[in-house]
């Protein structure tokens, strides 16, 4: 990490779907001041520019808080593609994908970490150039957008009657993180809760909160297939038999006369 430098952070992350997730967002804050600002090596492991070498005891030392809030984070950044984890035995690789939208400067020359623009000659001239500059920043600056193209898989009415999709890779990345559900269902389950909830449907900006949040608790609720059949019992081995019970009473009776 360099020293001294600072991170850009563009107005809209007020927009961000793990914006009001407390440990999430500061987890995600806390890898942007902490990831490299060039390449380097960590016992024989590549780790690239915008990386940094952790653990999830380390995370939750640093951010104060626990193990489990930092590894549920971690899951929420890695679905919605704002970081890459590589996990090794005695230590983990986290990535920031878009590292550079979240710098002063998108080029690093020499030993310079975060330089801004007035100390690289790129301070805008104008105020209105200064506008124009701001402006084409925003716009780059898109925090959860895909990188792919990949086809819908599924989706899901919001608040404002347009549809949130859900794509072939989503579908894949969070069968990975919710292995003990049948994630194709529960999008299905979403479509219809949505069409029968009108009055609660999602923002766009919190859809994929939503969407995690529903696949988690599925996750937790999820309970292992019961047996069919009855629990074996010490009258397990005895055949059941029919009797006639009228005829029995008539023998008895008659037994009886005898």
């Amino acid at each position: 990490m360099g020293v001294g430098g600072h991170i850009k952070i563009d107005r809209r992350i007020l927009e961000w779907e793990w914006y009001s997730d407390i440990n999430t967002c500061r987890v995600f804050i806390h890898l942007l001041l902490k990831a490299n600002w060039k390449d380097g090596r960590f016992q024989g492991t590549e780790v690239p520019r915008g990386s940094l070498v952790t653990s999830y005891s380390s995370l939750a030392k640093d951010t104060g808080l626990s193990v489990k809030n930092v590894r549920t984070a971690l899951n929420h950044l890695e679905t919605t593609g704002e970081v890459a984890v590589n996990r090794h035995p005695k230590f983990s690789v986290v990535t920031v994908k878009k590292y550079n939208l979240y710098q002063t400067d998108g080029t690093v020359t020499g030993s310079q970490v975060a330089v801004n623009r007035q100390a690289t000659g790129s301070q805008p001239a104008t105020i209105e150039e200064g506008k124009k500059v701001r402006r084409e920043e925003s716009n780059k600056y898109i925090p959860s957008a895909p990188d792919d193209k990949s086809p819908c898989a599924g989706s899901f009415l919001l608040n404002d009657g347009t549809s949130y999709e859900i794509t072939e890779n989503d579908v894949e990345n969070f069968q990975q993180l919710y292995p003990g559900i049948d994630v194709r269902q529960e999008i299905r389950n979403i479509t219809g809760w949505c069409l029968s909830n009108p009055k609660n449907r999602k923002t766009r900006a919190g859809a994929k909160r939503f969407l995690n949040g529903w696949l988690s608790r599925s996750q937790n609720s999820a309970r292992p297939e019961k047996k069919t059949g009855a629990k074996p019992t010490g009258f397990s081995n005895f055949q059941q038999r029919d009797y006639d019970f009228d005829k029995l009473e008539r023998e008895l009776l008659e037994s009886q006369k005898g």
